[in-house]
């Protein structure tokens, strides 16, 4: 029985899987320019690809503390916060797209290499994201009916594309919430009234969205059952 419950326990799904492959084959890319050129200009994708798994990190957690036979109070407010800090990671998942904008500052020579470098960097951001979007859906599912559960995730898709803004632009991240609040808060209102605020969440909603709704379409949903895995 305990055997039983260890393998569950360290179940991997196909998903995570992939992801982790796609993750790993973007570090190589990585590591090899840095070995051949003697640079490490470039490597700061591998900071921004952790971010971008943070938020699977926790939509997964959740959907653990969700498959639980009893979910009792204290393991729905858990499953709360860890739906909360999903929110606040996510947008580090479609952010990598953005920093295929530092391409114009490397060597000509290897520009073919850091473009497939950046650009399977930025692929495994937002097929990480969006499998963690995935993930909480399905813990929404649980919890209230589908239309509320669209409706949060459409809410979390507009969030997403406005913090993208501040992490690009406006040069937040994810622990200013944390260690300067007040100072997000107030750049964060201020920020609405600037068009490129709302052309940048108005255009990373339309992206995420309709690559979600794509990934719906186009992939069965194989993971579903899988709660206990990660």
């Amino acid at each position: 029985m305990q055997s039983n419950q260890i393998r569950i326990f360290f179940r991997i799904s196909r998903a995570t899987l992939s992801l982790a492959l796609l993750s790993a084959l973007c570090c190589l890319l990585l590591i090899i320019r840095a070995v051949q050129t003697e640079q490490i200009r470039g490597l700061f994708l591998l900071w921004n690809l952790f971010l971008a798994w943070m938020p699977l990190f926790f939509a997964l957690l959740a959907r653990r503390l969700s498959s639980s036979i009893m979910v009792t109070k204290s393991k729905q407010l858990l499953i709360l916060v860890n739906l909360c800090l999903w929110l606040l990671f996510f947008p580090n998942a479609p952010y990598l797209i953005t920093d295929l904008i530092h391409l114009g500052e490397f060597e000509r020579h290897i520009l073919w290499f850091d473009t497939v470098g950046f650009f399977i960097a930025a692929l495994a951001g937002i097929c990480t994201g969006l499998y963690s979007l995935q993930v909480t859906h399905q813990v929404l599912n649980q919890f209230i009916n589908n239309a509320l559960a669209w409706i949060v995730i459409s809410a979390s898709i507009v969030l997403s594309g406005f913090g993208l803004y501040l992490g690009r632009f406006a040069r937040f991240n994810s622990w200013d919430l944390f260690t300067h609040p007040f100072y997000l808060l107030r750049k964060s209102f201020q920020a609405l009234q600037n068009p490129l605020a709302i052309q940048t969440t108005l255009v990373f909603t339309l992206v995420v969205a309709v690559l979600y709704i794509s990934m719906l379409i186009l992939i069965p949903n194989r993971d579903a059952n899988l709660k206990n895995a990660i």
